[in-house]
């Protein structure tokens, strides 16, 4: 009986295996404890179809139980995978929190500076407006007063060749009053006219 019992914890086919789960051994027990009670009361022929089975039964079992525990500690590790990718997920998205956090305070940031800018580039613009208006209105100034000075020029020849042509008649008419009247009288004449020709004079320069 004990060489059947260690044929059931041994594969049909692979001799060198042994079942090793702990649950089946137990149930293995059990079930050669029934046999030994059967094999007492009846001969062997009774249990000799069913050990083939039952060795069939308890592999499977075993097989299962070594498959359950192979899973088991996958679920396991795939728990661990799991709890490390919501650990690594709940961290980025920490940090992509903060990533668009800090974006957002930039953008603000740049908008405030850029309005700033803006408001700069716009009192610039009018500051170099004002002062193109300004030169603009100095240029026409310029040009007014170069007019005005152009005239005052021409006035002023016109004056000049009024007072030669006027000094010129002059001088022809003391000419002849000097051959119609004589020396004395053409002296004082002339003083006074000299006397003229220096007011007019001054009257010019001024």
């Amino acid at each position: 009986m004990e060489a059947k019992q260690e044929t059931v914890y041994r594969h049909s086919g692979d001799e060198n295996h042994i079942v090793m789960n702990e649950r089946v051994q137990a149930l293995a027990g059990s079930i050669y404890e029934e046999f030994e009670q059967m094999l007492a009361k009846y001969d062997q022929d009774v249990v000799k179809n069913l050990m083939p089975l039952i060795v069939n039964v308890l592999e499977s079992l075993d097989l299962a139980y070594t498959e359950s525990q192979e899973l088991e500690v996958e679920v396991e590790l795939l728990k661990e995978d799991n709890e490390q990718l919501v650990t690594q997920y709940e961290r980025e998205k920490q940090l992509r929190k903060y990533a668009e956090q800090k974006s957002l305070e930039m953008e603000d940031h740049f908008d405030g500076e850029r309005k700033e800018l803006t408001v700069k580039v716009e009192s610039l613009t009018s500051i170099v407006k004002m002062f193109e208006l300004k030169s603009k209105n100095s240029q026409d100034q310029i040009g007014r007063l170069e007019d005005k000075e152009a005239e005052m020029k021409k006035e002023y020849t016109k004056l000049h060749e009024r007072y030669t042509d006027l000094f010129k008649t002059h001088m022809d008419y003391m000419e002849r009053s000097k051959m119609m009247l004589g020396g004395d009288r053409l002296d004082q004449l002339s003083n006074m006219g000299t006397a003229r020709n220096r007011i007019g004079g001054m009257a010019l320069n001024l």
